[in-house]
């Protein structure tokens, strides 16, 4: 079995159904569909969730051990316990030979209400016994026998007669005997030891007097259904008490959610957690207002449960249309993946358009995210660019707004005139520094500055002009489009300058490397993506984006190494690779696959010889070599830009090098390359240029260069009044003042 897609767009439909076909049907039908493909444990009730599945999974890995898995355990699916053990022989024992020989624990909370202790050590008591071994009525008169009275336990022992049963606890299914009484809504009931300390933990969670609770309440508290149930009832959910449309939405998110490769372990209690707070809530389906009211109630981990609930439904529960109607926009309803970011895409909330006030303008702006979300694999936008797109929308919109009788709701009436006015109203905001409030809720800046100023309104010239070539606006509103302002970028920044040689050097030496080594607690490599970028002069994303499979060898001993080069969309291109690379990667490679065995073992076990070389060989094409270790429980994402980032420049501070960046390797090797002789065509493949111009800034020559060319016998051109004239002799350099036949050159001869 390969990993899920990490995309997120509708499920595959039967050949029946095509993509377009299915994005238009209702959510019953879509829900007919898409259940087709559910596992049998889904579709039952209660559902049952596999013991050691790698989203749902509740059950320790060591056989028999009945502890409760940790709500965020990783992946190698332990309990506390086990988890902190493993942790402290993990570089010593392997996975299997831990779980070989690990003791297994029983469970604190599981069936503790279904076995009776042992009767009292009074001859024919029929009551349970205590820590001492006597029931509590014995246990007391012991007590005051010896204390007060000055009796031995022998003594009083002797006196001693049965005692009638005690009778069960109240809770159904108990078989404890009741010792002391409590009263909810006036209703009183005796329970056991255990269930009256749950009930004096539950009221106070609950903050709510006793008049206004239940007792069936307290019965279905998941701590009270756990004492009563087997230990397997840990991984099971119950459905049954919510409305059918709402359990469709459940089933179907619970399904939508095990595919999506970012995804957070869910496990079966705090799903539980969930239903029950919706049950109670009597909501009909995920979409109800009421729905956040019941979150509030909740913890903030089972807020958070319920909020990834609600994301994964969201494809089932709305059609393209109903949501831009509502005025927000997610890609999966188009059949597309969220746009991009660093390390993978992660975006859970849908793109929020309703502070745009004109309708014709959220739709021309919905409308545009739908063709970039649809752009092929790699030509799609960024998240960042879809924040300035919308960002710039918002502004274009408070523009018309607040400049217009009628608001800017009608585009046909919109002209020359009013993106003028549109221009005045940004020139102020940007030269009284005027704040911008609803900018900061999408991570822009509060005010307008040369840089969003220009990238904001290029957002908004981009969008209605695409809308104006789609045919999407009247012909009408040209004269507003075309008169929008364009206000120039600020000027580049200076283009990274090579790094010194000591510099360099410094960077890669073994020992602080091992320093950056110290800092990768994750070891996800760090030491290993930083020599990579140096040697091969990728830009950082390409390092970091590198798949298990990347090298090879090119003929009979040259050593290859293959990436995506990202600023252009080449995919899997390839360039000779520095031995010393292509040996630390061939140890990293080794790391990372048997992170990929660990987790794929169950695959693995269930395969012949032949299907794990196939499934191998598909990590290979399709698996990160640098795989991130947060929300990565399939290992398809590679670790981000930010996780590399944060350790780097903590390290280059350590080194004294602050000040320099990831990317000055890039130059530092190109001018390396050129200064010592290396065609152009070499260099821009090591650097994955595609044109003369772009590595021209690199052919920057040093002063030593400078000298060995000079060392050679230059003649006066064809264009000098003596052509063929000797100018300049090696020897002369060897003269007292060689700058001085340096400048004898004539710079025509160059």
């Amino acid at each position: 079995m390969t990993a899920p897609d990490p995309a997120t767009g509708p499920e595959p439909m039967p050949v029946a159904a095509t993509a377009g076909e299915y994005l238009g049907l209702s959510p019953e039908k879509r829900y007919e569909i898409v259940s087709q493909r559910f596992p049998n444990w889904l579709a039952a009730e209660p559902i049952e969730f596999p013991a050691h599945h790698p989203t749902y999974g509740w059950s320790c890995r060591v056989e028999g051990c009945q502890s409760t898995l940790h709500e965020t355990s990783p992946s190698h699916l332990l309990c506390i316990d086990h988890s902190r053990r493993f942790a402290e022989v993990k570089d010593s024992v392997s996975y299997d030979d831990f779980l070989a020989a690990a003791t297994p624990n029983t469970s604190q909370i599981y069936g503790r209400a279904l076995a009776r202790n042992a009767d009292c050590l009074v001859e024919d008591c029929p009551r349970e016994r205590l820590s001492r071994g006597y029931c509590r009525a014995h246990d007391n008169s012991r007590r005051r026998a010896v204390n007060v009275l000055g009796m031995s336990e022998a003594e009083w022992l002797a006196k001693q007669v049965p005692l009638p049963p005690a009778g069960a606890c109240g809770v159904i299914g108990c078989v404890h005997d009741k010792v002391t009484s409590a009263v909810l809504n006036r209703i009183k009931l005796t329970l056991c030891n255990s269930h009256i300390h749950y009930l004096r933990i539950w009221l106070a969670r609950r903050q709510e007097p006793a008049e206004r609770t239940s007792w069936s309440e307290f019965f279905d508290a998941p701590v009270v259904a756990a004492s009563v149930s087997l230990t397997g009832a840990r991984g099971q959910l119950r459905l049954a008490s919510l409305p059918i449309g709402l359990q469709r939405e459940i089933r179907y998110a619970l399904h939508r959610h095990a595919q999506i490769a970012w995804r957070a372990t869910w496990r079966p209690a705090a799903l539980r957690v969930v239903v029950e707070t919706l049950a109670a809530a009597k909501v009909d389906t995920l979409n109800d207002p009421e729905v956040a009211e019941a979150a509030a109630t909740m913890s903030r981990h089972s807020q958070y449960v319920l909020a990834g609930i609600i994301s994964a439904a969201r494809s089932l529960l709305f059609t393209a249309e109903s949501a831009k109607a509502a005025g927000w926009f997610d890609p999966m309803l188009v059949g597309a993946g969220p746009y991009r970011e660093g390390g993978g895409t992660n975006r859970r909330k849908p793109w929020d358009l309703t502070h745009i006030k004109q309708r014709w303008l959220r739709d021309v702006l919905w409308e545009h995210l739908r063709d970039e979300a649809l752009k092929p694999t790699g030509k799609s936008p960024t998240a960042q660019t879809i924040h300035y797109r919308l960002a710039g929308a918002f502004l274009l919109s408070t523009a018309l707004d607040q400049n217009l009788a009628d608001h800017g709701d009608d585009p046909l009436r919109l002209g020359k005139a009013d993106a003028e006015t549109v221009k005045q109203t940004w020139d102020l905001w940007f030269q009284e520094k005027i704040p911008l409030p609803h900018l900061s809720t999408m991570n822009q800046p509060r005010v307008l500055t040369e840089v969003t100023r220009h990238t904001l309104m290029s957002s908004v010239r981009i969008m209605l002009r695409q809308a104006r070539e789609a045919g999407r606006t009247a012909a009408t509103l040209d004269p507003f489009i075309l008169s929008l302002p364009e206000y120039p970028g600020r000027q580049k920044n200076p283009r990274p300058r090579p790094l010194s040689y000591a510099d360099f050097q410094l960077i890669v030496a073994p020992e602080s490397l091992s320093k950056l080594d110290g800092l990768d607690l994750e070891n996800v490599g760090l030491s290993d993506i930083w020599f990579t970028h140096a040697f091969q002069g990728g830009r950082i994303i390409e390092t970091l984006g590198l798949r298990l499979g990347c090298l090879g060898i090119v003929g009979l001993a040259q050593p290859y190494i293959w990436r995506d080069i990202a600023k252009i969309g080449i995919v899997d291109y390839g360039m000779p690779c520095y031995l010393p690379v292509y040996e630390r990667l061939l140890r990293r490679q080794e790391i990372t696959r048997a992170r990929l065995r660990h987790r794929y073992r169950d695959d693995l076990a269930a395969l012949d010889e032949r299907g794990r070389a196939r499934l191998e060989a598909t990590w290979d094409r399709e698996m990160p070599l640098f795989p991130r270790t947060n929300s990565n429980y399939d290992l398809t994402l590679f670790v981000s830009s930010s996780t590399f980032r944060e350790p780097f420049n903590q390290w280059l501070e350590g080194l004294g090098l602050s000040s320099v960046t990831s990317h000055q390797t890039r130059a530092t090797l190109a001018t390396s390359l050129l200064n010592n002789g290396a065609p152009p065509a070499l260099v821009r493949q090591l650097l994955g240029h595609f044109s003369e111009e772009s590595l021209t800034h690199y052919a920057n020559y040093n002063n030593d260069t400078m000298v060995r060319h000079l060392r050679q016998v230059w003649a006066a051109s064809p264009g000098m009044d003596k052509p063929g004239t000797i100018l300049l002799r090696p020897t002369d350099l060897n003269s007292d003042n060689p700058t001085a036949a340096a400048a004898r050159i004539d710079l025509t001869v160059v």
